[in-house]
């Protein structure tokens, strides 16, 4: 197995870049409530751009300046992963 990183903007550096934010999301690892919320928005961010590069329809926004909500994460995390993209971590 080849243990080469990911190139940047691959698809697979996307995933992992999600993983990575959704366990610090979930671990609350920020030390303030603001860089959890810039953690949050990020996150949000970078699921918009995997369901981009899969053709994966995001949710209809009003405010793209605000976070999904949480049905739209969801729905759109279940989207992804139909369509390829596992972003679970281990320890969630």
């Amino acid at each position: 197995m080849d243990n080469e990183p990911s190139p940047p903007g691959s698809i697979e550096q996307v995933g992992a870049d999600l993983r990575d934010l959704r366990r610090r999301l979930v671990g609350y690892e920020q030390p303030t409530r603001c860089a959890w919320e810039a953690d949050l928005l990020a996150y949000d961010d970078v699921l918009l751009r995997a369901a981009t590069m899969l053709d994966v329809p995001g949710p209809a926004r009003s405010d793209p300046a605000a976070p999904l909500t949480p049905d739209q994460r969801a729905k759109l995390e279940h989207a992804l992963a139909a369509a390829g993209l596992d972003i679970r971590t281990v320890d969630l």
